[in-house]
């Protein structure tokens, strides 16, 4: 399948700073930005999700996390 030209998604952090990714998985309570030649691990308690998902909405990207199978 050809990689289309989407728009990077990006993360707002908490302290205000953004970050854009091409690519990222989510595992647990991590993000792992899996970009080529920058990977990085990424605490979600360092994210303000609710300006990250709002930022990407704008986008026209969704930014999902996983629910907790706990139910938290």
């Amino acid at each position: 399948m050809p990689e289309t030209d989407q728009p990077d998604t990006i993360l707002v952090f908490k302290d205000g700073h953004k970050l854009e990714v091409k690519n990222y998985a989510i595992q647990g309570d991590m993000l792992y930005d899996l970009t080529p030649g920058h990977p990085r691990k990424i605490a979600l308690a360092e994210l303000d999700v609710p300006a990250t998902q709002k930022q990407n909405d704008d986008q026209g990207i969704i930014f999902q996390l996983p629910a907790h199978p706990s139910g938290n």
